[in-house]
């Protein structure tokens, strides 16, 4: 048997991916040690809590079975039936009402039915990997200031998610983190104005995995900055934003700079009916072509305070996301879903977007969607919805898009809600698409379906 030997090349590249994730940790515990003592003792001059300890666990189980999701053909051997586990464990260190400190590992395996076998593992279940899904220190009112300064791994969403919620959406929903430093100003009572940098790298390479399967998390390297403020007027809440965000070239792949605004309304218009709307404008570059992409939604929502039969809540809404106009072929308008590339909309087409472009990628989209919402017992939700759904420009014609037409089809979506104790919650959830002529012709429906059970201690 031979022993391999380290050399001094191997030892340069893999040292980085150990020593800096240590470094860090050593560095945020020396951090902490000096923060911890100053703050403890004006906590304790004020009366305030002693340092806490929390735990926490979390564990997902999901069925999910599809039928014709990415071939639209019911000749093609595309059906799946798989189990998907996702189990978290978390601390949380409160040394002072200031200062906390969070940690969280995650792993997801699944268990292959139909077919027998992952396509990539090539076997029915894998263990995966363990990771750092959250790994952050959050420091509020530093020097007496209305801060609050995040510094970490951690889970942002802005507004609906409709501009940042997801920094790598190639692991699915198995994560949603992002290495980032985020600092929250309080500017009053219900105004906050919010500063960041995001840091997405193609890989998981900022910390150290156990049993490192070189999980993907974006195709190429993607980093953001930029403000985000929210705050009252009246009775209005309005968001805005402006931020860039820069995608790194890969050999097959253009760079791009992306320079987002934008901003997001709610209008109460009086105690039933409600008015939620944003819209965003993109420019910058996407390889070597000017870029301008918009997209937006809204959705106007009644409560009818009714018993059944008849729903809680009546949903009308849009969605529009731009394409690129072939008519242009020195501009790019195809809108880029910047860092929410997440199932906002539906979970099965995020499927068959990747034969399009890429999973999740939100672009070239129109929607003008209904949602009833009934409320069947307290514990008991269910939400119907269909989507009429279209292209917003043709796409060249290839052997899985027609290049004839925009009709996307008819997406119809009923959803169960369900809590069984304070510790145990699920859903059901169904999906169908009888897709149109922007597919290829004879292109035939699919069915998308999932359980779901979440365990929280």
């Amino acid at each position: 048997m031979k022993t391999k030997r380290i050399s001094y090349k191997m030892f340069i590249a893999v040292a980085p991916a150990v020593v800096i994730p240590a470094a860090t940790f050593l560095t945020v515990l020396v951090i902490l040690t000096f923060l911890n003592a100053a703050l403890f003792a004006q906590d304790s001059a004020q009366n305030q809590s002693p340092p806490r300890l929390k735990f926490s666990f979390i564990e997902r189980i999901r069925q999910e079975s599809s039928d014709n999701v990415t071939s639209l053909n019911d000749a093609a051997a595309d059906s799946s039936a798989y189990i998907r586990f996702r189990t978290s464990v978390a601390a949380q260190w409160l040394p002072s009402s200031r200062l906390e400190f969070s940690v969280k590992l995650t792993n997801e395996n699944r268990y292959y039915i139909a077919p027998k076998s992952d396509p990539k593992l090539k076997k029915n279940y894998d263990l995966n990997e363990v990771f750092f899904d959250q790994l952050y220190l959050r420091w509020k009112r530093p020097a007496d200031l209305p801060l609050t300064l995040t510094m970490g791994r951690q889970d942002i969403q802005m507004g609906e998610g409709f501009i940042i919620f997801d920094g790598g959406p190639l692991d699915g929903s198995r994560s949603a983190y992002f290495n980032a430093v985020r600092l929250d100003w309080a500017a009053g009572p219900k105004t906050t104005l919010t500063a960041f940098y995001l840091d997405q790298p193609r890989t998981d390479k900022l910390f150290p995995r156990v049993h490192d399967v070189g999980q993907n998390m974006v195709e190429q390297d993607e980093a953001g900055f930029g403000l985000y403020a929210i705050g009252p007027l009246k009775k209005l809440n309005w968001e805005a934003y402006l931020f860039r965000k820069a995608i790194r070239r890969t050999g097959t792949l253009p760079g791009s700079g992306i320079t987002n605004m934008g901003g997001r309304l709610q209008v109460p218009f009086d105690g039933r009916l409600s008015l939620t709307t944003e819209a965003a404008l993109q420019s910058g570059t996407h390889g070597d072509l000017d870029r301008l992409g918009y997209g937006g939604y809204f959705h106007l929502d009644y409560k009818t305070q009714a018993a059944l039969p008849w729903p809680t809540v009546l949903t009308l809404g849009g969605i529009y996301l731009s394409g690129d106009d072939p008519a242009t072929p020195d501009r790019y308008e195809g809108w880029d879903p910047a860092f929410s590339r997440w199932p906002k909309w539906s979970e099965s087409l995020i499927y068959l977007s990747a034969r399009e472009s890429r999973p999740a990628y939100w672009s070239n989209f129109v929607s003008f969607h209904g949602i009833l919402n009934f409320s069947l017992r307290d514990n008991l939700r269910l939400l119907l919805t269909w989507h009429r759904l279209w292209a917003a420009q043709k796409s060249p014609a290839t052997s899985f898009l027609s290049g004839a037409g925009k009709d996307r089809g008819d997406l119809f979506l009923a959803r169960l809600n369900f809590d069984i104790s304070k510790h145990v919650s699920g859903h059901f959830l169904w999906e169908s698409l009888q897709p149109g002529d922007y597919y290829f012709r004879g292109a035939q429906s699919y069915a998308w379906v999932r359980f779901e059970l979440i365990f929280r201690y």
